[in-house]
């Protein structure tokens, strides 16, 4: 391929691969046809999407567009806001059909976003081709992909969309995939087994990154008996561990609350559940040779434990559930026994710490170059130092000794439970027990004696006024707000009620009588996100508090100035983040965030005198439209979202009512 060509290619999809994404280029046969899938972000379902062909963009007229022209001639265009991808399709190609395409997405307030896709009509044999573009398969069973190539030398992968690529049998997004390379036919074959319904998607061959080939996989219902709660999702664990020769491994399983009571198995077999006798099962006999099982009703969970590995212990292993009439739900898992280091592991899989104190996890890797995640059951994964199920996580990647190490810190009863790193291909599951710290701290001072919001999105430049709400008893105890990122201890307070109650762009107000006190940051920027401390001193030093987590990002936002004329009208867009969809927006009149009286609500009636307000949380904006305007109108004025128990988010316009023209 042209270097231009990739550059080209390279500098599109920095563009809009955010919003706008699909593969690079793609090479087919004259006379053939092609269908390229364009995936976009969900706050693009309502939106028009087009394809257009040329590398200018000025000049890249649609061909077919989603609300109107959906076919012309040899292309058409078909949206699933569902699945968030639109599908453009063009038959008969010919030579002059090669050339740049853009996947565009059209969009109010500025350009379109966009990616660009590269399409190669060839004479004689595509670069890369499939010989269908939509395979289907029945839930259990199997399908096989054959991907035609040309080049022999490339390196092959398979790749998943919003997920990774695998180019060697292995794990993708849980599923085993088995992969063969025959590099005398030049077919690159993809068998993946065991098919569920989530595996319908897309999925492209992709030959080194110079061409792709899309393939859309539906796996459909297999019917059964089985009753509709007895779902593919209803066992998880992790995807694949890799262990070193003559070590040990304990893998959790987890399950769903009406399994409880149901029998769980161990069992290895390459693809198939329906021919997997188990190893150990967890009502009879529950340790079989250096293999071990235990069920956890409790915490919907049953562990496996393999000691004194070998390398023919390397496989896929089933976490089963039984359930009635013979039938079993479960998942895949494979495992990995190295003569060397492990592509991931972990001194220790079972961790303790004490209520308040930190744990440390290292987690070491042999890929440098893939990015390492700390996740929690049942809940999400980060990257980075940052919050993980409401608790801040410190993550640093020692990338010349191999390390990844992950501290907790401010322990909690409820942060235990299994947790993983993760490195894409590789996780290794490890268990945090926290237990109680034995103190002369009564037990009516518990962490929940102070609460607030979780966590809060706002605008930079714009202003947050935080509730932290406290029990009766502290109602003459002194308030602070301070920030630090992981430990209360060395948190030096911002503002406190007692004497600092503003410094800055941060003030405090303590309103003992509805025992909260209230905290308004203005003027925020980046800088400022971060972790902060609702924090009420008790005697001897101490103190109880609650962390929220503050992001400083496009939270609500609107225009900065807007000028109109005596006795004319205005409308003003308020713009939000998706998730204040359902949450209550309101204008208020004032210069400062904090003595801000609403004018308008949308819980309440929308018209007072001459302002009105209607939210459309499709679009995710609320209008304010204020008529009969004279010059005491001018001002300041706020967009503003109410958060919970008080809070809101918000950013300020300020209106100029000038004299009419002579």
């Amino acid at each position: 391929m042209d270097p231009l060509m990739l550059l080209f290619l390279l500098i599109a999809g920095l563009t809009g691969a955010e919003s706008v994404s699909s593969v690079g280029s793609v090479s087919v046969q004259r006379g053939g046809s092609v269908t390229i899938p364009c995936f976009y972000e969900d706050r693009y379902k309502t939106h028009v999407k087009y394809w257009c062909n040329g590398s200018d963009w000025s000049s890249c007229t649609p061909k077919v567009r989603s609300d109107s022209l959906q076919k012309s001639n040899e292309v058409s265009i078909r949206d699933d806001p569902e699945q968030r991808v639109f599908t453009v399709t063009m038959n008969n190609l010919t030579a002059v059909d090669s050339g740049y395409y853009c996947c565009g997405v059209e969009i109010s307030r500025g350009p379109a976003v966009r990616t660009w896709v590269y399409l190669s009509v060839t004479e004689g044999s595509p670069g890369l081709s499939v010989d269908k573009q939509e395979v289907t398969g029945v839930e259990g069973d199997s399908v096989t992909v054959q991907c035609r190539y040309t080049d022999s030398y490339s390196q092959k992968r398979w790749c998943k969309v919003r997920r990774s690529c695998v180019s060697r049998s292995s794990g993708l997004d849980g599923r085993p995939v088995l992969i063969r390379d025959d590099k005398v036919k030049k077919v690159f074959s993809v068998t993946m087994r065991g098919l569920e319904r989530k595996d319908t998607g897309w999925y492209w061959c992709d030959d080194d990154g110079y061409w792709q080939i899309p393939v859309h996989i539906t796996v459909s219902l297999r019917t059964t008996t089985t009753t509709s709660t007895e779902r593919a999702d209803s066992v998880s664990s992790v995807g694949r561990v890799t262990v070193q020769r003559g070590g040990s491994v304990t893998i959790p399983c987890f399950y769903e609350k009406i399994y409880q009571q149901h029998l769980k198995y161990w069992c290895r077999d390459y693809y198939s559940s329906d021919s997997c006798t188990p190893i150990v099962r967890s009502d009879s006999p529950q340790t079989k040779d250096d293999v071990s099982i235990r069920d956890d009703p409790d915490q919907r969970v049953f562990t496996v434990s393999m000691n004194n590995l070998q390398t023919g212990d390397s496989n896929y292993y089933w976490c089963g559930v039984e359930i009635s009439r013979g039938s079993a739900v479960g998942t895949w898992m494979q495992l990995s026994v190295t003569a060397g280091s492990p592509g991931l592991s972990v001194d220790k899989q079972e961790v303790t710490g004490v209520e308040g104190d930190s744990v440390t996890v290292q987690c070491r890797y042999t890929d440098s170059y893939s990015q390492k995640r700390w996740c929690k059951v049942r809940r999400s994964c980060v990257s980075r130092s940052w919050g993980l199920d409401g608790r801040p996580v410190l993550i640093t990647d020692d990338r010349e000794n191999n390390v990844f190490s992950v501290t907790m810190r401010g322990l909690e009863r409820k942060d235990t439970g299994w947790y993983w790193c993760d490195t894409g291909n590789v996780q290794i599951p490890v268990h945090i027990t926290v237990s109680l710290r034995t103190t002369t701290t009564t037990s009516t001072e518990s962490a929940d004696s102070v609460s607030s919001v979780g966590r809060v999105s706002v605008q930079r430049g714009g202003s947050v006024t935080i509730p932290c709400s406290y029990e009766d008893r502290y109602k003459t105890h002194v308030k602070y707000w301070c920030r630090n990122y992981y430990s209360s201890d060395s948190c030096t307070p911002i503002v406190r009620s007692d004497s600092l109650q503003k410094r800055n762009e941060v003030s405090i107000r303590d309103d003992p009588d509805q025992r909260v006190f209230n905290v308004t940051m203005n003027n925020l920027t980046d800088g400022d996100s971060g972790y902060y401390w609702c924090g009420v001193e008790i005697s001897g030093g101490a103190a109880v508090g609650t962390w929220i987590q503050l992001s400083v990002t496009e939270g609500v936002s609107t225009v900065n100035t807007v000028s109109v004329q005596r006795g004319g009208s205005v409308t003003i867009p308020c713009y939000y983040d998706n998730m204040y969809q359902q949450h209550v927006k309101y204008w208020c009149n004032g210069s400062g965030w904090s003595s801000c009286t609403p004018i308008v609500r949308t819980d309440f009636p929308k018209i007072s005198r001459e302002v009105s307000i209607i939210d459309d949380p499709d679009q995710r904006v609320f209008n304010v439209t204020m008529n009969s305007l004279t010059a005491e109108d001018s001002g300041s004025y706020w967009c503003g979202v109410e958060i919970s128990r008080g809070s809101a988010v918000g950013t300020q316009v300020y209106l100029s009512v000038r004299a009419r023209n002579l």
